[in-house]
C-alpha cells in the first residue's frame, strides 16, 4: 500500500456506519497561524465509538480536536455533531451540545483547589458526578483539599480528564494525556477512557502517539498525514507494522 497522501489534496470518504453519526467533518479545511493544517478531513464518528487519532507531529491530530471545538476557525468544509450545524457555533455552546475536551497541557486551575476544580465542570444534571468521578480515581477523594499545581503530572492529568466528565459529555476528546506519565498511570488514564466508553457510553476520540496501547483500547483507527485521513479501519484489520509504514 501506498504511504503518500493523494495528490488530489481530497480526503478519502468517510468510513461507512451503520449507526448514525454523532460527529461528522465534511471536507474540513483549518489553518494554524496562517498555515494550512488541516486540507479536507472527511471523518464520521458515530455514537458509542472509540476512535483513535494517530499521526506525527504536526499531522494535524491536535487541531483536528480544537476544530470540532470551535477553537480553530474552519476555512472550509462542515463540522456537524447530532445532526445540528457547529461549524461557525462558539465553542460554549458546542460544549453545552455534549463535547468536552481534554487537552495535552493545563486543563485545569492550578491554583484552586481539587474539589473546585471539579465544581467548576460539574452540571446538575449530569449522569457523572463526584461519586463517579472518586470511584474512577480515588486518590482525588484523598486529595480533593490540595490545590492542582502542587500535585503530580499524573494527578493533574486525572483531575483534567475529571473536569471534563463532569459536564457529563456525549463526546469525550482526549488529546495525547499519557504524554509525561509513568506507565502506571498511563495504563490506568486508558482504563479510564475505556470505562466511561463501555459504562457511560461515551463516544471517545483518544489522540495518541502510543499505537500499542491504541490498539489494546480503541476500536477503530484513524491516521492522519499531512493534514488528510490517511488510514480508516477498525483495530482489528490493523496492525502496530503498518500503521507505523503510514507515519
Amino acid at each position: 500500500m501506498s504511504t503518500s497522501v493523494p495528490d488530489s489534496g481530497v480526503a478519502p470518504a468517510a468510513r461507512p456506519s451503520s449507526t448514525p453519526a454523532l460527529l461528522r467533518l465534511d471536507g474540513v479545511h483549518a489553518e494554524v497561524a496562517g498555515q494550512p493544517v488541516l486540507r479536507g478531513i472527511t471523518l464520521d464518528v458515530a455514537e458509542g465509538e472509540f476512535v483513535a487519532v494517530l499521526g506525527h507531529n504536526g499531522a494535524g491530530k491536535s487541531t483536528l480536536l480544537r476544530t470540532v471545538l470551535g477553537l480553530v476557525p474552519v476555512r472550509r468544509g462542515q463540522v456537524r455533531f447530532s445532526g445540528d450545524d457547529i461549524t461557525r457555533s462558539p465553542t460554549p455552546q458546542i460544549v453545552r451540545k455534549g463535547v468536552s475536551l481534554v487537552p495535552q497541557q493545563r486543563g485545569y486551575f492550578e491554583n484552586l483547589s481539587v474539589a473546585d476544580n471539579l465544581a467548576f465542570g460539574a452540571r446538575t444534571d449530569g449522569r457523572i458526578g463526584l461519586d463517579e468521578i472518586y470511584e474512577l480515581f480515588p486518590i482525588l477523594r484523598e486529595r480533593r483539599g490540595q490545590l492542582v499545581g502542587t500535585m503530580s503530572g499524573g494527578q493533574r492529568q486525572m483531575v483534567a480528564i475529571s473536569i471534563a466528565l463532569m459536564s457529563s459529555p456525549r463526546l469525550l476528546m482526549l488529546d495525547e494525556p499519557s504524554v509525561g506519565l509513568q506507565p502506571n498511570l498511563v495504563a490506568r488514564v486508558m482504563e479510564v477512557a475505556t470505562q466511561v466508553n463501555t459504562e457511560f457510553g461515551i463516544t471517545v476520540i483518544l489522540v495518541e502517539q502510543n499505537i500499542e496501547k491504541v490498539l489494546q483500547v480503541a476500536r477503530r483507527v484513524v491516521v492522519i498525514n499531512q493534514g488528510l485521513v490517511q488510514l480508516d479501519e477498525p483495530v482489528a484489520e490493523v496492525t502496530a507494522d503498518h500503521i507505523w509504514q503510514l507515519l
